[in-house]
């Protein structure tokens, strides 16, 4: 089966032009689409830059510039290219000396073609991984964003995340299955269509969720069927990985997985290919998998609820999104944001973000974290506005509603949660009415009260004690 894993270069390096095209039509063969050849060691130095990553298959008898020159050369203007010497020469002081001067492997001349592919692929892979590493130091050195825009959705400021769509980045063009993790309400799908539409694959992004399917449900909607494959089955059906072909197949909730509808998926990860249910014939997959979850695969796999070869095989690359209780500088934006979103499709006015509530919002927990604050804000905004948004989590966190919010008056609201009592009461009784109130909504926690109240612990202590 060819090889599609790679999209580095495969440069040959040999004076006999016959070699060179015999080992060009059998990297071919086997998937390698990008194969360069080359006769003199000058030209392909030349050619090479610091940022050059790939393989070269070099031979060390040549004229012009030697082979162990080349080696040495290449291995200092381009140390992301992994040079695998292919000679004549059996000489174990020879290898020895290739070897310490940095060359991933040594063949000797006859190589055959399943040793060449095989040592080709390994050194692909080193190469891969050493320019993944590179990108990604450059872009966090940097903090630049080759593609900002496909991450538009994704509402943020905070450095974890910038971080993370610098490593969506690097991983994007590659093939290899993908794990994004995190807890319910992170944006894990958002994550997932954003790297979808980094990779720039020409086909689709299609998603699934896998909670709560049945092995056989699941493997008709991943698989498709053929026409009377079972007895509903009056027409043929393309399922969602041939509707994926050449883009992304986005699983989430893979951690529910029945252990039959996991063997299926490892089946279709490790072999590419899948049969329609009531087909004997193969199709093969080309779509990249991303898979997400909220469980600890890890732990699951412990306790005997989840296989360890599949969760080997779709973790190559796993990407954790932090909870929003970890992410309190985007809270602000966050609401600012779903409060323009819900004005609109509401057609209601929209009120600014108070202070009061802003700082209501950051001390709460959110354990349904994005998903959560955009329903108590649409919800806020469907009922009366910011002094619901504000009661609500004010109930949520249990410090109460007090300061610049609770003093807002607004009659024409009925959601209103200040009273005033008739008459009303001086500026000295109503300071100590509010005293106790905050104490009594911290249960008597000082520091928390003063907070609330907008004054420093010393002087809410020092009104404590005058009361008394």
């Amino acid at each position: 089966m060819p090889d599609s894993t790679s999209h580095l270069p495969v440069y040959i390096l040999d004076d006999e032009q016959a070699l060179t095209r015999s080992f060009l039509l059998t990297l071919k063969s086997f998937g390698f689409a990008d194969v360069r050849t080359f006769h003199d060691g000058r030209e392909i130095l030349d050619h090479f830059s610091e940022q050059e990553s790939g393989v070269l298959l070099l031979d060390l008898s040549m004229p012009g510039m030697p082979g162990e020159e080349v080696l040495g050369r290449v291995r200092e203007c381009s140390p992301l290219v992994q040079v695998v010497v292919v000679t004549g020469i059996n000489e174990a002081d020879t290898a020895v000396r290739c070897i310490q001067a940095g060359a991933f492997d040594y063949l000797v001349k006859p190589v055959e073609p399943d040793r060449l592919v095989t040592t080709v692929r390994r050194a692909m892979s080193h190469a891969s991984v050493l320019e993944q590493n590179s990108r990604l130091r450059r872009k966090l050195l940097t903090g630049d964003l080759d593609q900002p825009d496909v991450f538009r959705r994704i509402i943020t400021q905070d450095p974890r995340m910038r971080a993370i769509f610098s490593y969506v980045e690097v991983v994007a063009p590659l093939s290899a299955p993908v794990l994004v993790t995190g807890e319910t309400g992170t944006g894990k799908d958002l994550l997932a269509a954003a790297l979808h539409e980094a990779s720039g694959r020409k086909g689709r992004f299609i998603g699934l969720n896998a909670a709560g399917l049945d092995d056989n449900v699941f493997a008709d909607t991943l698989f498709g069927h053929v026409k009377g494959a079972f007895t509903d089955a009056r027409e043929a059906r393309k399922g969602l990985v041939e509707q994926a072909e050449g883009g992304s197949l986005f699983l989430d909730e893979i951690g529910d997985l029945t252990p039959a509808s996991q063997v299926k998926l490892l089946k279709l990860i490790q072999d590419r290919v899948y049969y329609p249910l009531g087909s004997d014939t193969p199709k093969t997959c080309t779509a990249r998998i991303i898979a997400a979850t909220n469980r600890d695969l890890k732990a699951a796999q412990k306790h005997g609820q989840f296989r360890e070869d599949l969760l080997y095989r779709i973790n190559t690359y796993h990407i954790h999104l932090p909870p929003l209780r970890e992410r309190k500088g985007d809270i602000p934006f966050l609401t600012e944001f779903f409060l323009a979103e819900a004005g609109s499709e509401l057609n209601v006015n929209r009120e600014p973000l108070s202070p009061r509530v802003a700082e209501l919002l950051a001390s709460y927990g959110f354990p349904g974290n994005i998903r959560e604050l955009r329903s108590l804000v649409f919800a806020a905004m469907a009922e009366g506005g910011m002094a619901i948004l504000g009661k609500r989590v004010a109930d949520l966190t249990g410090i109460g509603l007090a300061g610049p919010v609770a003093r807002q008056r607004n009659p024409d609201r009925r959601s209103a949660s200040w009273q005033y009592p008739d008459p009303l009461p001086t500026l000295e009784q109503a300071g100590d009415m509010l005293v106790e109130q905050a104490l009594r909504t911290t249960n008597g926690n000082q520091s928390k009260a003063a907070a609330i109240l907008g004054i420093t612990r010393q002087a809410l202590n020092k009104r404590v004690k005058k009361a008394r």
